[in-house]
């Protein structure tokens, strides 16, 4: 029993959010605002693709309209995204996050007022308070990747803060739509968006209480176009990350855009015709693929480092592309979940390495921009992908054809840069980087 305790008691302090607690309150808020952006997240997709069915009895319109939410919510990156980045790097990052917070806090409590107005009113309001949602979420993503190292004491520990916390995620996703969608079923869309509302709230306390230093400790004293410049200029010059920024430029263009046609390939290819059971085998499917995700997220929080991290998130949009094909080519609801289920640990093996690559090779100066400018660069990719299936989907290919080609183009590029990975020597030149983070107290 003595024994249980003893272990029981160092695992709990070796507890990277108990370990660090100025960590700990970031991740505890970020926690319970992303179960509330899952609520409000399923009931959108819900909702937009709802009403517009209901006003014009259309799937291909409601599909239309489920591809400009989500353009909605992706022109942001493009046109605040970079700008924030440069505003990120200039002031304390605590303010920029807790203000977003509050600001999302207040775009979407709004929406369920928008019942208010006749229905083609009502889908344009959710759209233009999407994009606003959207727009202040800009000033909150880059801050937070940018802000954790400063957060962890032993860089040692970063790779697993980050793992952690994409496992904290996966939990929301695992917990968040499920219930959601039983919500949705149940009661209506309105309830979803007014707990995310108060998650918003709730997250933006906790930050408040960090008392580590979040300002930059080398200010620039450029203009913000030269700042931006600079930004690019260090993409372009180290080639593991512009090499990344295409890998996941090409996962949000196949992968990505194909989020858009879950919901009506569910009712007109599964046969999911009536709301109710939509809402709940869709919440259902992404509560599986979080389950998953979150298990192998956990797992790698307790490693303090991948010793070859391109490799693995090039490996995982291999298999994105495969799970992608088998999920168009899935002839019943179960076949489909069982492929659906590998997307969640997809995620977590792309973005984490992903984040502590970025992490441990940019300095603090930039970090704040270039976690914007790999936003921008994988959003306009996710627009025009969503563009382009939005136009097969209702013509030639129809939904699954779209679906299919998809897979085939992620496939097909992510085999190509495995070719590039050892072409360029990527790996080595990541860990020269890397070492020079552990060396410099600047970075």
């Amino acid at each position: 029993m003595k024994s249980l305790l003893s272990s029981f008691k160092r695992n709990y302090h070796s507890f990277i959010p108990v370990k660090y607690p100025e960590f700990g309150k970031l991740f505890y808020g970020q926690f319970i605002s992303n179960i509330g952006s899952q609520f409000s997240y399923m009931a959108l997709n819900l909702l937009i693709f709802e009403l517009v069915y209901n006003l014009t009895e259309s799937t291909e319109f409601s599909t239309l309209a489920m591809a400009i939410l989500a353009i909605s919510t992706a022109i942001p990156m493009i046109i605040v995204g970079p700008w924030a980045g440069v505003v990120i790097d200039r002031i304390n990052r605590k303010y920029s996050m807790v203000g977003a917070n509050i600001a999302q806090a207040i775009a979407i409590g709004v929406i369920p007022f928008t019942n208010y107005f006749n229905i083609e009113v009502q889908i344009w309001l959710i759209f233009i308070l999407s994009f606003l949602n959207s727009s202040f979420a800009r000033f909150f993503f880059p801050a937070r990747g940018a802000s954790i190292p400063k957060l962890i004491d032993d860089k040692n520990d970063l790779f697993a803060a980050n793992a952690l916390s994409a496992g904290a995620y996966q939990v929301s996703a695992l917990i968040g739509p499920f219930l959601a969608g039983i919500i949705v079923g149940l009661i209506g869309y309105d309830l979803p968006f007014f707990i995310d509302a108060m998650s918003f709230l709730i997250s933006a306390i906790f930050i408040l209480g960090i008392r580590t230093s979040l300002y930059i400790e080398k200010k620039s004293q450029n203009t913000p176009f030269s700042d931006l410049k600079d930004g690019g200029k260090f993409i372009i010059s180290f080639p593991p990350i512009f090499y990344l920024l295409i890998v996941f430029s090409i996962l949000m263009f196949a992968g990505g855009a194909s989020m858009i046609l879950i919901i009506p390939y569910l009712q007109s290819e599964m046969g999911l015709v009536e709301s109710e059971p939509r809402a709940f085998v869709y919440g259902l499917m992404i509560a599986l693929s979080a389950a998953v995700g979150m298990l192998f997220a956990f797992y790698l929080s307790r490693k303090k480092h991948i010793s070859r991290p391109i490799q693995m998130i090039t490996f995982s949009a291999v298999l994105a592309g495969i799970m992608l094909l088998g999920f168009s080519l899935s002839p019943n609801i179960f076949i489909l979940a069982i492929f659906w289920i590998g997307f969640g640990t997809i995620e977590v093996s792309i973005s984490v390495p992903l984040q502590t690559i970025t992490q441990e090779t940019v300095p603090d100066n930039l970090r704040g921009k270039i976690f914007s400018f790999i936003n921008l660069s994988i959003t306009f990719s996710q627009i025009v992908g969503m563009g382009v299936v939005s136009i097969f989907a209702s013509s030639f290919l129809k939904l699954r054809g779209s679906l299919l080609l998809n897979g085939v183009i992620l496939l097909l590029f992510s085999l190509l840069g495995y070719y590039v990975m050892h072409k360029f020597h990527l790996e080595d030149l990541t860990e020269v980087k890397r070492l020079e983070y552990y060396n410099k107290e600047d970075y």
